[in-house]
């Protein structure tokens, strides 16, 4: 016997898990977190979003309040939460030791669906992993504090304006001063999202010379020769999309995350994570789509019938249907490997597919924003009304397809990745 259905009942706008159908993936906790996310932003975000987008930004209020709530904790640190943050407040009381990948992807379902606030977290989500992953404890005790408990807040930076996906010909500097203290950084980075409000960024530098083994991370505080301005984008104010100067700003060594060297790997492991977390953000957006399409189907009339009457209509819904379950099957399928693959491995077996992942999430939101849409008619090009969460959805289509990696790019490493992990199998058969 099923358990009930969760959330709405038109097809395809929650996942089958929702809707009561086993799962292999999720158990209690997980139903919890759904629970308790969905409540806290119908509560404190969903009726203000609006108001927010009109404002050209949240409240920072809700950042405190967002600590508060728990939220900060699961965001920043991804699959895994670490023991020592159990003081910390967790959303829906989950312990440390509980918290896994699934527990992500359903935080991130939600706070999709919530509305406004997800676009407040981009540069956490971002920005801490390296911090997490790679630097030393004497980094992570100095600055995770302010930043968990909603005090401080930090974004990643490695896009330029003549280097977008193409990471290893960053330009920016940062160059020892003669006494061997500090780092002076110069460069400019663009489409940093969140850097407006940011007090932290996570940047990727030249320390060395050409190419990736001359990349750095470097953690850089708001200081003097740090200037920040809006870069106004086409999913609107929220996500604080900002321009990055650096002229002449003094960094300690100490803020070096792991060692000179290491930045592009770190910012590869990194950009996985990143994509996996964007197919998050398209499955829901997907359905918000999907949801709010039927309910117009249904009632609508054209043609003495009402919309889903209409074969052509089936049809759309149908193909918009069978690509997000496939989207989504995908995204657990991975999601459970990287559960079950060590750090190391997971970066080694997955980055490949992750991008094409990726790729895919944009693709099917192509198809769905698009096909959702014209279901909607003259409502899908409107802001407000019925159409309105459809028109967004459309409007952030570039979102999923540019941002972490083109889908050129994308494409072309998921290939050359599958080839290598076949030429380190095939050798290692002949081995045998």
């Amino acid at each position: 016997m099923t358990s009930p259905s969760y959330g709405s009942t038109l097809p395809w706008a929650e996942p089958s898990w929702y809707t009561g159908r086993p799962s292999p993936y999720y158990k209690e906790s997980h139903r919890r977190l759904r629970d308790a996310v969905r409540k806290w932003c119908d509560e404190h975000i969903a009726p203000y979003t609006d108001e927010w987008v009109e404002a050209g930004a949240v409240p920072p209020s809700v950042y405190h309040e967002c600590a508060k709530a728990g939220l900060l904790v699961p965001i920043a640190s991804g699959k895994a939460i670490p023991k020592e943050w159990s003081h910390y407040p967790i959303i829906a009381g989950i312990k440390p030791e509980e918290w896994d990948g699934f527990h992500d992807f359903v935080l991130w379902d939600e706070l999709i669906r919530g509305g406004g606030a997800a676009s407040l977290f981009i540069g956490l989500t971002v920005g801490a992993p390296p911090l997490l992953k790679f630097a030393n404890k004497k980094l992570q005790n100095k600055f995770f504090p302010e930043i968990l408990s909603g005090e401080k807040r930090i974004c990643l930076a490695v896009t330029e304006p003549a280097a977008g996906s193409d990471v290893r010909n960053i330009t920016t500097t940062a160059e020892r001063t003669s006494d061997g203290k500090h780092y002076i950084v110069n460069g400019e980075k663009k489409w940093i999202t969140n850097g407006m409000f940011s007090d932290y960024f996570m940047t990727a530098v030249r320390t060395g010379g050409p190419g990736a083994e001359g990349i750095s991370m470097l953690l850089i505080p708001r200081s003097e020769g740090l200037r920040t301005r809006p870069l106004p984008v086409i999913t609107g104010p929220l996500s604080a999309t900002t321009y990055v100067t650096f002229e002449d700003v003094k960094v300690p060594v100490e803020y070096l995350i792991g060692q000179e060297g290491h930045g592009f790997r770190q910012t590869m492991v990194n950009f996985n994570h990143e994509r996996l977390w964007v197919a998050f953000q398209a499955i829901r957006g997907c359905r918000i789509a999907l949801h709010d399409a039927f309910q117009w189907a249904l009632k609508r009339e054209a043609f003495d019938k009402k919309l889903i009457e209409q074969p052509v209509v089936r049809n759309k819904f149908a193909n918009a249907g069978r690509q997000v379950e496939a989207l989504q099957a995908w995204t657990e399928q991975i999601v459970y490997e990287l559960e079950h693959l060590s750090d190391a491995d997971g970066a080694r077996l997955l980055g490949g597919t992750t991008a094409l992942l990726k790729v895919e999430a944009g693709m099917v939101c192509k198809y769905v924003a698009e096909e959702c849409l014209k279901i909607m008619g003259g409502l899908g090009l409107t802001k407000t009304g019925q159409g309105a969460r459809i028109e967004a959805f459309y409007r952030s289509v570039p979102s999923f397809t540019v941002p972490g990696g083109s889908e050129d790019v994308l494409l072309d490493l998921g290939v050359r990745e599958a080839l290598k992990l076949h030429r380190q199998a095939e050798k290692a058969q002949s081995k045998l």
